[in-house]
């Protein structure tokens, strides 16, 4: 009997230890912002196609949830040199609005010593892997806004086009790291699930694809990254190269700088842009922190011709504790030629009315904010 409680004993002990638990983190990151927008030099009609005036102006203060989220995490090993890997990860509106628990990163794979890593799931696009040039935080965090929204009747800061939140449906390998080879390739393969109706036209399934080559070494990153209806239907390229000039100087700034080219199916012009930014470590505080200037500049946003934006944002942040990070931003953004919803017939951006202003205009927006990151 007690060989048998014994026997039983160590099989379950040793069962509990064959399964690694998985790691649970996320983090909370609410910012408050003074936003001040408007919309002018306006040539707008409304939804029944009758002539209004567009221009609006106006201001307003938001608490939001800037990518907060929650998730699991681990691996397990299966050979001495492969491991199963996994990650469920997801939005949580710490702000009360709905769209808690929207995927984020959800995948399984495999991890080899060898051969690299493979994903099946929701995971990031080549060109948002190499996004390491846009320093910004909080409100300014906003690549991939390129045209005024019709669901939120409000100004917006325009920029150029930028990768999703995660692509669904996706296949992605990453190369294995070898000494004396500072270089990473990528591959990414997004199954369109919808079925093909095989006349070739505009409905035809799209099935999208992309890499990217990442560069290393002494303080020098330089990156080129491809893909092909996965960030927009049609093509985009992107390359960005930052470097630490700590290593020559004693002074510690890292530059980046990043140009795209985004190529809509739908549009007559390419989408250009570039950002160049600057950060700056301090050392004269007793825990970390850092100063950063950004600009961002966008020809022919959304593939519209002459629909041009500028943004320059300057900023901080302070590590309370390791896992507790401060933040302060302000900036502005203006942008020509922009075409979409202005507001409605009434002119008042909150305006419940359904008789909504279509229009070109210009856009200006001056937000100035902050707010805090906890890391679990």
């Amino acid at each position: 009997m007690k060989k048998t409680l014994l026997t039983l004993a160590i099989t379950s002990l040793s069962v509990s230890a064959a399964f690694a638990e998985p790691t649970l983190s996320g983090r909370i990151f609410i910012i408050g912002n003074y936003v001040d927008g408007e919309f002018k030099d306006s040539n707008a009609n409304d939804d029944n196609g009758i002539r209004r005036n567009g221009d609006f102006d106006g201001d307003t203060f938001e608490i939001e949830s800037h990518k907060s989220s929650i998730g699991l995490e681990g691996s397990e090993p299966i050979t001495a040199k492969t491991d199963v890997i996994y990650e469920l990860e997801y939005d949580i509106g710490v702000d009360g609005e709905s769209r808690t628990f929207e995927s984020r990163s959800t995948y399984l794979g495999l991890a080899n010593d060898n051969y690299g890593e493979l994903r099946v799931g929701k995971y990031f696009s080549p060109i948002d892997m190499i996004n390491n040039v846009a320093v910004t935080q909080g409100f300014w965090d906003n690549l991939g806004t390129t045209a005024l929204s019709e669901d939120t009747r409000a100004v917006q800061a325009l920029n150029m086009a930028d990768a999703p939140p995660r692509v669904s449906n996706s296949v992605s390998w990453v190369s294995p790291k070898f000494d004396n080879l500072p270089i990473e390739v990528a591959f990414m393969y997004a199954a369109s699930e919808d079925f093909s109706n095989g006349s070739g036209d505009e409905n035809d399934t799209d099935n999208g694809y992309g890499s990217y080559l990442t560069y290393e070494q002494s303080g020098l990153v330089a990156s080129l990254a491809y893909d092909k209806d996965i960030d927009i239907i049609g093509d985009l390229i992107r390359g960005t190269v930052t470097y630490d000039m700590s290593d020559i100087i004693d002074v510690p700034v890292t530059f980046g700088a990043l140009y795209q080219q985004a190529d809509y199916d739908n549009r007559s012009d390419k989408e250009k842009g570039f950002v160049i930014s600057a950060s700056l470590q301090l050392n004269n505080f007793s825990r970390p922190a850092s100063i950063y200037v950004q600009y961002n500049n966008a020809a022919n946003l959304d593939g519209r011709k002459d629909a041009d934006s500028d943004q320059f944002v300057i900023g901080g942040q302070y590590d309370i504790k390791d896992n507790i990070i401060a933040h302060a931003y302000a900036g502005i953004n203006k942008a020509d030629d922009i075409q979409g919803v202005s507001g409605s017939d009434t002119t008042d951006i909150d305006s419940d009315s359904d008789n909504v202003v279509f229009g070109s205009g210009n856009t200006e927006l001056i937000a100035i904010g902050g707010g805090l990151q906890y890391y679990f």
